[in-house]
């Protein structure tokens, strides 16, 4: 009773959740030693522990606790998402703008899942890549493509329950055309591959994941759980249930190549398929790619420690409240934009959404471009309609046209800021 006396402090922080690794380099609390400390924090992580009807390749289940720093950073996430429907999201992402925005973040998440893999490729080439909808070049602008089509995939089938079939399609997506053996596309890995995961410094194995023979049943498992909600015995909280999908195929590592990617695609569908429409513009993985340690290491101290999956559910909640804080910055900064060009352009000339729009972007990207075609695509109109907005732009001296392939290029003015600000 003393040992969990002294540990309690430390086991209620509100800002931490500390591995063995992290606590026994501390100084322990007076009269304990790290190793009595450490006993004191397991007792009282141990009482609070909710077991998860997945398992480990031993047969061990996982396990979380709903700690107060758990519910702190659910608190946060929910309240930010509210606060982007109530006031921001009003005016970016009415009607007219949704398509576009949803563009972009598809875009942004394609781009940094792939960069997580290894994909080498920079912003520019990967939008263009999938706003012109051009053949890729290499496996990388492939990666980026596959993971585009892949997140399209999942918002057509968010409403629908998981299936194995619909993870070994979301697979084949995602990895189309990048494999060595392209039949081994969307089809579970074999008792021949040897799939494991090192550590790149020393090469040692740190993650066997389960044999072969028994990746059919957990892949059932998983949607099993994926699919509980009201059905399970106790309550798991939506977000918790996407980030434990998230880990566990992760960790099952049911493929040759591409569990990652396929992964986070599970998170994302498990996200929208609980009603959490805002996902559909949020990018998970840029905030993972900027802190890549700390999110392998979660994997790590979940299996070293018991099983205990409050390490990585720490810290992807950390990553989606990050990313929702990004998201939230993004819209103001969207939102003054489009003030500001409003009250530059109302009352001049006569301009409709989508050129407005058209003129924020080149604001904010002045070397970026556009075409009748790229214009068709991007608001679904016909070519006459994106030939009138871009000709009309350029009669108002906002555009330049230069005729490249047989088709007009359209770029933003150098002093497109100036010309707005000067209007009179």
């Amino acid at each position: 009773m003393d040992i969990m006396h002294k540990a309690f402090p430390e086991a209620l922080r509100m800002d931490r959740y500390l591995s063995w690794q992290e606590l026994r380099h501390r100084a322990a609390p007076e009269g304990m030693t790290p190793g009595q400390w450490w006993l004191g924090i397991k007792l009282h992580r141990t009482q609070a522990r909710q077991r998860v009807e997945l398992f480990d390749a031993k047969g061990a289940a996982f396990n979380f606790a709903s700690t107060q720093l758990i519910q702190q950073y659910l608190h946060k996430i929910d309240r930010a998402a509210g606060t982007i429907l109530m006031t921001d999201a009003n005016a970016v992402f009415s009607e007219t703008n949704r398509d576009r925005h949803l563009l972009t973040s598809l875009v942004e998440e394609a781009i940094m899942s792939s960069m997580l893999e290894g994909a080498v490729v920079t912003r520019s080439e990967a939008r263009e890549l999938i706003r012109v909808n051009r053949p890729p070049k290499d496996e990388h602008e492939q990666m980026v493509m596959n993971n585009y089509l892949t997140m399209r995939m999942i918002l057509q089938h968010k409403d629908e329950p998981l299936t194995p079939s619909f993870i070994l399609s979301l697979h084949r997506s995602m990895v189309e055309g990048t494999l060595k053996n392209p039949e081994r596309a969307g089809n579970l890995r074999q008792e021949e591959d040897k799939v494991y995961i090192e550590d790149t410094r020393t090469g040692d194995i740190i993650h066997m994941p389960p044999s072969s023979d028994k990746l059919a049943e957990r892949l059932e498992l998983l949607c099993r759980f994926a699919n509980g909600g009201d059905k399970d015995e106790y309550y798991i909280h939506p977000i918790i249930r996407a980030i434990i999908l998230h880990f566990q195929l992760a960790y099952d590592h049911p493929f040759v190549d591409g569990n990652g990617r396929t992964a986070r695609s599970l998170f994302y569908w498990s996200m929208l398929h609980s009603g959490y429409w805002l996902f559909e513009f949020i990018s998970i993985s840029r905030e993972i790619y900027r802190h890549p340690r700390g999110y392998y290491e979660s994997f790590l101290n979940t299996e070293e420690d018991e099983n205990d999956l409050n390490y990585f559910i720490i810290n992807q909640l950390k990553t989606i409240h990050e990313s929702i804080e990004n998201l939230t910055e993004h819209l103001r900064s969207k939102q003054k934009m489009q003030e500001h060009l409003r009250l530059s352009l109302s009352g001049v000339v006569s301009l409709n959404y989508r050129q407005k729009n058209l003129l924020l972007h080149f604001l904010q990207h002045p070397n970026a471009y556009t075409s009748v075609t790229l214009h068709c695509n991007e608001y679904k109109v016909v070519r006459q309609t994106a030939r009138t907005d871009l000709t009309g732009l350029e009669k108002l001296g906002f555009l330049t046209a230069e005729l490249v392939s047989r088709e007009f290029i359209f770029r933003p003015v150098r002093d497109l800021e100036q010309r707005i600000r000067g209007i009179d």
